[in-house]
């Protein structure tokens, strides 16, 4: 296979390097460093940690990806993880640090990112002084809208699983474990609650649902999710991520930790995201042709990315994705 020298193509070249090292390659020190499978104990789901930076890791297996930052002042953790993983993920991280977990920040109310927020946090002491607290815990950081949503559930979570801290901002900018640690309010792409997280020092950022690579994006409408929001936030985030270029054979990059899958970078982002705008256009241009819903299913307009992202079973499938861009898509057009 014949492999074109332009910076896209090598830097895509070096997605295989990145992945063979989330495999556990050990030749290459920077990502892989080092690989923690817990032992569960019995019941307890298998989680496998991988280090990413020298006070970073990621926790994989606990229904999304919990993201460990690691340094003087405590442990900050970006989501928790689902109720059933709760026992798992403190274990996860006593095995990378005896320091206290100090901080949880929630990036959606989705129950895989915050089910086991109020065990989790129980093993731990705030960073966030808090007088009128009845119970030592960790603090909870989410966008406004979590809190609202967790109260507003058909089955509302209990009072110790909330977020203890909201804001609405565009950032909240917080200095932890000397690192500058940005969470950025980026509502209406996946849900109406989505923050990412920046570790500034440490060049990480956690995304959250806003980006999965396992399918096509999960911008359902019933939670807030937008196309207009999901462009926006990858567009974000590609102007957050630096590139390993123009020195191809180093390790320095941005790394980006989504909400579920593999730790990817820039270059893959990208990818993402002009796939995301390509199925995007192909639909608005079947919209302003007068094409019913079932005749934009029907032209396939996922035809050329189905293979890699598509789904026909499960909780988000290409027709539910295809519906979400052409609803969104309508209605936009209704309000021009």
């Amino acid at each position: 296979m014949t492999v074109s020298n332009t910076p896209f193509s090598l830097a895509a070249r070096w997605f295989v390097v990145l992945a063979s090292i989330l495999a556990g390659s050990s030749w290459a020190p920077g990502l892989a460093a080092q690989q923690r499978p817990a032992t569960p104990a019995a019941g307890r789901p298998t989680l496998e940690t991988i280090q990413v930076r020298p006070n970073v890791y990621v926790i994989f297996g606990a229904g999304a990806n919990v993201t460990v930052h690691v340094g003087q002042d405590g442990v900050i953790l970006v989501d928790s993880g689902n109720a059933a993983s709760a026992g798992a993920v403190i274990d996860a991280v006593r095995a990378i640090t005896p320091q206290k977990i100090r901080l949880i920040i929630n990036t959606s109310a989705d129950p895989d990112h915050v089910g086991a927020n109020e065990q989790v946090a129980l093993t731990g002491l705030s960073i966030i002084p808090d007088v009128f607290a009845g119970k030592t815990q960790a603090a909870i950081l989410a966008h406004e809208k979590v809190l609202t949503r967790l109260t507003e559930a058909d089955a509302p979570v209990s009072d110790g699983a909330l977020p203890t801290e909201t804001f609405t901002s565009r950032y909240r900018s917080i200095y932890i474990n000397d690192d500058a640690v940005q969470i950025l309010r980026q509502t209406g792409a996946h849900s109406d609650g989505d923050s990412m997280v920046l570790f500034r020092r440490s060049d990480v950022v956690v995304t959250g649902d806003v980006l999965d690579l396992r399918h096509f994006p999960d911008i359902n409408p019933a939670r807030g999710g937008s196309i207009q929001g999901e462009l926006e936030a990858l567009n974000r985030l590609i102007d957050l991520a630096v590139p390993n270029m123009p020195l191809l054979l180093k390790e320095g990059r941005t790394f980006i930790v989504p909400g579920h899958g593999r730790v990817s970078d820039y270059a893959e982002v990208v990818e993402y995201r002009d796939m995301v705008t390509v199925i995007r256009d192909i639909i608005q241009d079947l919209i302003d042709k007068g094409r019913t819903l079932e005749q934009v299913k029907a032209a396939d307009p996922t035809a050329g990315y189905k293979a890699r992202y598509g789904t026909d079973s499960g909780p988000w499938t290409t027709d539910m994705f295809v519906e979400a861009i052409y609803n969104g898509l309508k209605a936009q057009k209704g309000k021009s």
